[in-house]
Order: structure tokens, then sequence, then C-alpha cells
């Protein structure tokens, strides 16, 4: 055999390698043959890229159509967290504190000069009680912390799509 009958040989072989390969299923991919020397391509189907993942809603850059926990979102809002809005009033309260003894007389009035001595409350049907504490009530103040809002912690609202 001679160099043209090789090249003829070689040449069919080609034409029939390239009627098969058209013949075939089209889903398989992409085969290179090599028949002495000769580099044949089969075609390939065009495989469909994946659909593109939407990002991950951070609040600040992402915040539309995007995803959390799996869920998607067509918008995401962050709300930073507030602090706690208050104010101190003072309360004022009156107790009753012992502010002094005195002489009590026996109708329940305390002497005026508050005496001790002899005829002390004589005219009050005599003395009660000597040193008897005395009464009234005192103001105490104190700070009391009035909440006008709470605080917020931080926190997304998520508007579902």
């Amino acid at each position: 055999m001679g160099k043209r009958a090789i090249i003829g040989f070689v040449s069919a072989g080609v034409v029939v390698l390239g009627i098969t390969a058209a013949n075939t299923n089209r889903s398989q991919p992409s085969k290179i043959s090599n028949v002495k020397g000769v580099h044949v391509a089969t075609p390939t189907t065009k495989v469909q890229p994946a659909p593109k993942a939407r990002p991950i809603c951070d609040g600040t850059s992402v915040t539309t159509s995007c995803t959390v926990e799996g869920v998607n979102y067509s918008t995401y809002i962050y709300h930073p967290a507030v602090p706690e809005q208050s104010h101190d009033e003072t309360v004022t309260t009156y107790q009753k504190k012992v502010t002094g003894y005195c002489t009590l007389c026996a109708d329940g009035t305390y002497s005026p000069t508050c005496a001790t001595g002899r005829g002390a409350c004589s005219h009050h049907g005599g003395v009660q009680e000597w040193n008897a504490p005395e009464y009234s009530n005192v103001a105490v103040n104190s700070t009391k912390k009035v909440v006008d809002a709470p605080a917020q912690p931080e926190h997304y609202e998520k508007i579902a799509d």
C-alpha cells in the first residue's frame, strides 16, 4: 500500500467517524477521537448555567432581592439598636417620724412649754405621760427613673417575596 492509499483510507475513516458522531445521542459530552494522528471532535450539548444565587442580606449594602436563612426576600431593612430613653423624677412622700419629746397631758394635748415640774398640765386634767414622743409628717424625697421609650435591640424587617 502506498502513501496515497493510506491517506485515502484515513480520509474515509474521518468521514465515517463524522457521520457516526452526528448520529449519536447529543447529550453525551464532547469526545476527541485519535485516528492515526487525525483528531475529530463530536458535537456537545450546551449545559444550562445554574441560576445565580441571591446575595446574603446584610441590611446595609445588600437590602433587596437577597436571602436570609434560605428565605428569599424582596426587601430587607436593617434597624439599628435604639437605647432606652428615660428621665429621673423626684418623688416626695411623707412619713410619720418622732420630732421631739414633750409632756403629754391627760386630755391628749401636749404641754405648751413641755413643763416637767409640779403643776404641769394642771388645766388639762394632769400629766398622762412624761417625755412622750411628738410625731410629725416629714417629707422624704426619692428619685424615680421613668422610662419614656424602652430600648429596642437591632433587628431586621423582612418583607418576603
